[in-house]
């Protein structure tokens, strides 16, 4: 099972494995991608055992409702499409996702976000407001 950490702390979490990947001079050119899967409709057990099953124990993850961001360390995009149709298999149907690598598609985890935000709105025809900057920012209480 993959780690699990708060969406707030989403820009921060891609802002560390490009750290990781800068720090040990990385230069694939895939060295992580974000996978995004929409969950939309499925039972919460069902989606909690499947993050055991399918994700790898050295990837982290976050999530807003339904809609996860896998960041897959040392993965290009193909084998992040493995990942998505591990879950396809899991879940024995198709699930809406799309994928974003580092450095190919940003070299920020803005540009990384705004990256996926093009993709998934052309591939899919959805809008991830959880993408905007404002949605992955902590209420102030």
């Amino acid at each position: 099972m993959g780690v699990p950490f708060s969406f707030y702390n989403f820009t921060a979490l891609v802002d560390l494995q490009r750290g990781i990947v800068e720090r040990q001079d990385d230069s694939r050119r895939e060295a992580f991608c974000i996978l995004y899967c929409n969950f939309d409709g499925f039972d919460k057990a069902k989606v909690d055992e499947s993050l055991k099953q399918v994700v790898r124990s050295s990837d982290s993850y976050v999530h807003h409702d339904n809609a996860y961001f896998f960041i897959l360390y040392q993965t290009d995009k193909y084998g992040a499409s493995v990942v998505a149709t591990m879950f396809e298999e899991f879940f024995g149907k198709y699930i809406h996702n799309d994928i974003v690598s580092y450095p190919r598609d940003g070299e920020s985890a803005q540009d990384l976000f705004n990256a996926l935000q093009t993709s998934v709105k052309k591939k899919l025809n959805v809008y991830l407001e959880c993408l905007d900057k404002s949605s992955r920012e902590k209420p102030i209480s």
